[in-house]
């Protein structure tokens, strides 16, 4: 197995933003465990080039509404919860198609620089962090673990879901409560190297968030 150093990946290593009808996207993403249900609300969707050639996907989307332990990390409770989960980045999909030793951790650490910009020029958001969910045999999130992910705990195993018999999306409307597959969660808050690409960014379009960056960084 190849092992490079962490200088010798960040040359090449590339992150190319794309549309989620992309086919080149969508046939790894297709291999990805998780099904390929479509995404909903806020989205950024990478490709992954490792030395010039497609190795992957990598997704960045709108955070869950609830979940006990990332609102418990994030300390989330009723009267800041639109405010906080509309700042988490949920790593919804993440397929690596090579097996270089290492490359997985530094992908997530290049898509948390990157994703960070992204989230900034498409919704004006700053991210407060990230958070992304973990099931399935023989996955207990090693990588994430080895990016210092914090391990904060197992899903409940149920989610609220509204049949279009009962109204669809509508929050008016009826749910029922469905059984889903447990999952480990993992949470990161962000660090001052994930905003080193909107920090730049920032400097060059000569825009001044200092104080929002600071207060974000302290909490």
């Amino acid at each position: 197995m190849q092992i490079l150093r962490k200088e010798q990946y960040n040359n090449l290593l590339e992150l190319r933003q794309c549309k989620k009808s992309d086919k080149e996207y969508n046939e790894i993403r297709n291999r990805h465990y998780v099904p390929n249900h479509g995404t909903i609300g806020r989205q950024c969707h990478y490709k992954i080039y490792y030395n010039d050639e497609l190795v992957g996907v990598i997704v960045g989307a709108s955070a869950v509404f609830a979940s006990k332990p990332r609102d418990e990390f994030f300390n989330i409770h009723k009267e800041n919860r639109i405010d906080k989960i509309g700042s988490i980045i949920c790593n919804t999909v993440f397929r690596l198609e090579n097996n270089i030793d290492n490359l997985g951790t530094q992908i997530l650490s290049l898509w948390r620089k990157q994703v960070t910009l992204d989230w900034f020029k498409k919704y004006n958001i700053i991210p407060i962090g990230f958070e992304t969910f973990i099931y399935g045999e023989n996955r207990f999130g090693s990588m994430y673990k080895a990016d210092n992910w914090s391990y904060c705990g197992i899903t409940a195993g149920s989610t609220k879901y509204r049949p279009k018999e009962h109204g669809g999306y509508d929050r008016g409307a009826k749910h029922l409560r469905i059984e889903t597959n447990k999952k480990f969660v993992f949470c990161k808050k962000i660090a001052k190297t994930d905003l080193s690409l909107l920090n730049q960014y920032l400097h060059n379009k000569n825009i001044n968030m200092r104080d929002e960056i600071h207060k974000i960084l302290s909490v």
